[in-house]
């Protein structure tokens, strides 16, 4: 049912503005104001007007008299707005006995609203009379004037407002106990949030704390980063130098063999011992040198280790400081927040109990209101009535007395002294009558006074009232906000750890990843030292086998080289070097100065041409000659002095494109290059390990132990070999 009357009145246009507080008449000539209330349903336009018209208009044209509309201020669109206008006296229509009405009007013409019927009456003296039931509850009806009603209502008004005054006093003593109650809770605010300000710098103290933290171990991670960086090249050094050993120890090994295959003569054979005793020198502070760089990179090894311990242990103890830290700061902050809501659930359990009683009085005071409000209308209109009723007794009674007058008149003749004892005597009602008319509106006036200062004060208890009532709930809007800032804080707490956690495990698995990089190297360094010592292994067995095979290896070489028709000739010369003597005096040794003689120019080498070496293994010289030497003669032209024993170019087809003789020479400090790998090795590497390196790179026959260079012709090397049975 209430849907169904609540539709009507949002389609019709006279419901879009209602208006309030309408009386039934009004007093003509007189101040009167028309309250109206505008709906949501109507949008307000400074052309709008209010008017007064006659009951039964037809067009908006036909109102009496009108004023215009103001636009309500701050008006938002879709509000309600309560507006007021005052009409003057003269502008309103006299006591014609007519039914008016407000009317609300568009700019557009259109009628939007209209109130209750009204008229515009003038007050009668009948009006002054009432009629009331005993108060005996008798069934008998009594008549009294409205004076006498206003006298005991204004008896029974100012009992009420000695209570409503004592009762003012009880609300300001609540009211200033209650602003005590608010400044200590102001206080107390201000002190909670001056600690929630320390117990956020204390916070970004800590966040602060924990960067730096976090920097020095990054600081930390980059310099393992680089001490890693040094230990690889290290690492490589280290490879290079093994390599550098191999090729001595390669180039022991072809010293050997050429020792080997040159002992046809004495002072060969003394110059190849001094040359091998001196490649043995070498080979031990080469040995020495490996065992010194071992010790080395074990210590580094261990550097390392130490180092990774050191920084597993610091990351451990920082993990645990952090999680301290962590476990302290969120107990704190637990213990904070623990005593902050108690400290607010105490505080807001308050203030919603004094709010609640707040609300409980003024609801209280609402309704006291407005019952003096309807009694205080009530009395209105009955003042109104009895100067009504007074005025119209005063006429009756000034006709009553007209007529007695006329009596009076007519009996002088009769009875003077009647007359004259009626004319002393009547006279003095109408005086009594005017003083109590007198007396009775100064009553009223009194009355009305003082009803006036009543709703004043109520009017400002009220105000009163609703102010507190706008304070608490302004508090209790900041007591939101606050337990919404400490629920974004805590939030933002829980954010951080997450991060730090993040933070955490990333260092982690970077840690982890680096540390697989360690493991990596050192199982390649573990490696790289066993193939070392297999090589090593290897390499002593191949230098025992030699030996063993030292004595026989120039027969099988005579033997191999006759049966296939190469005859190896050896000249007893010295030997002539390109660049000179390294073992000789320093003066001979500068090839500036020219110091060979040039008999010993026109010497070929002594030297087994088989070994295939195009370029001369001068490790001590700067570089190598990569063109053919002036003593040799052409391949070509050898072959038809193959019986020359003596001549100065090999007969054996072993010699064939290969280059002058080597040598090793200590004294200069220059790395070792193998002359057919280019691969560089240290000038203190081990000779004979370097020897061993170059003669890996010839063919080795199977029977006799001659070696071939590697370019060789294969099917002669196969001829050489099967010339054993």
């Amino acid at each position: 049912m209430t849907s169904f009357q609540e539709v009507p009145l949002q389609t019709s246009n006279f419901a879009h503005v209602i208006f309030q507080n309408v009386a039934k008449s009004y007093l003509p000539n007189a101040h009167l104001e028309c309250h109206y209330t505008l709906t949501p349903y109507i949008h307000p336009h400074p052309k709008d007007w209010v008017g007064i018209f006659k009951v039964g208009w037809s067009t908006a044209r036909d109102y009496y008299t009108f004023l215009w509309s103001p636009m309500p201020e701050h008006y938002v669109e879709g509000s309600t707005v309560n507006c007021v206008l005052a009409f003057q006296g003269y502008y309103l229509p006299n006591d014609d006995g007519e039914f008016y009405q407000f009317c609300y009007v568009t700019h557009k013409g259109e009628i939007r609203g209209a109130s209750t019927p009204f008229q515009f009456r003038a007050s009668s003296p009948v009006e002054e009379l009432l009629t009331m039931e005993d108060e005996g509850n008798s069934d008998m009806l009594v008549v009294t004037t409205k004076a006498g009603l206003l006298e005991l209502k204004i008896e029974k008004t100012m009992k009420e407002k000695e209570e409503l005054l004592k009762l003012i006093a009880v609300l300001e003593k609540e009211t200033a106990q209650l602003r005590e109650q608010v400044g200590k809770m102001e206080r107390e605010l201000n002190h909670e949030k001056e600690r929630c300000d320390q117990l956020q710098a204390e916070q970004k103290v800590h966040l602060k704390n924990t960067e730096i933290e976090n920097t020095k171990l990054m600081s930390e991670v980059q310099t393992l980063k680089n001490l890693d960086g040094n230990k690889e090249s290290v690492i490589t050094h280290f490879k290079e130098e093994i390599g550098r050993l191999q090729l001595c120890l390669a180039e022991k090994e072809n010293l050997q063999r050429t020792f080997l295959l040159t002992t046809s003569s004495k002072e060969d054979t003394f110059f190849l011992k001094e040359q091998l005793r001196k490649a043995e020198e070498q080979v031990q502070a080469t040995r020495q040198e490996v065992v010194f760089l071992a010790k080395e990179l074990s210590d580094a090894v261990n550097v390392r280790d130490r180092t990774m311990a050191d920084l597993h242990t610091a990351r451990l103890e920082n993990e645990k400081v952090k999680k301290q830290l962590a476990d302290a700061v969120a107990e704190l902050k637990l213990n904070a927040m623990k005593k902050d809501q108690d400290k607010t659930d105490t505080l807001e359990h308050e203030l919603r109990r004094e709010v609640e009683d707040l609300k409980l009085r003024l609801q209280m005071a609402a309704d006291h209101y407005k019952e003096k409000f309807k009694e205080c209308q009530r009395l209105q209109k009955q003042i109104n009535k009895l100067s009504d009723q007074s005025a119209n007794n005063n006429n009756v009674f000034t006709k009553k007395m007209g007529n007695q007058q006329k009596v009076n008149d007519a009996s002088v003749n009769t009875d003077p002294a009647t007359s004259a004892s009626t004319v002393d005597v009547k006279p003095s009602p109408s005086a009594a009558e005017t003083d109590f008319d007198i007396v009775t509106k100064e009553q009223v006036c009194e009355m009305t006074k003082e009803i006036a200062d009543k709703t004043e004060k109520y009017n400002k208890c009220k105000q009163l009232l609703q102010d507190e009532k706008a304070k608490c709930n302004k508090y209790a809007d900041e007591l939101a906000k606050m337990e919404l800032k400490w629920k974004e804080q805590v939030k933002i707490a829980e954010n951080v750890k997450f991060e730090l956690a993040e933070v955490q495990d990333n260092y982690k698995l970077q840690l982890a990843e680096k540390d697989k990089e360690i493991s990596g190297l050192t199982s390649h360094l573990e490696n790289l030292s066993r193939e070392k010592e297999l090589k090593r292994s290897l390499e002593n067995q191949a230098e025992r086998k030699m030996e063993g095979q030292n004595f026989q290896s120039p027969q099988y070489l005579n033997t191999c080289s006759e049966q296939n028709g190469y005859v190896l000739t050896l000249s007893n010369a010295q030997p002539v070097l390109q660049y000179g003597n390294p073992y000789a005096s320093q003066e001979t040794r500068d090839g500036a100065d020219g110091a060979f003689y040039p008999d010993e120019i026109q010497r070929p080498p002594v030297r087994v041409p088989a070994w295939g070496l195009e370029d001369n293994v001068v490790c001590s010289q700067p570089a190598r000659n990569l063109s053919r030497p002036d003593g040799l003669e052409d391949p070509e032209d050898s072959k038809e002095d193959e019986n020359v024993p003596t001549a100065p170019d090999p007969p054996s087809q072993h010699l064939r494109g290969h280059g002058t003789g080597f040598c090793f020479d200590s004294s200069f400090d220059v790395h070792k290059k193998c002359p057919l790998c280019e691969l560089m090795f240290p000038p203190n590497y081990d000779q004979s390990k370097f020897e061993e390196h170059v003669e890996s790179h010839w063919k080795v026959c199977p029977m006799c132990s001659e070696q071939f260079p590697p370019d060789y012709d294969q099917q002669v090397f196969e001829r050489v070999a099967e010339c054993f049975p």
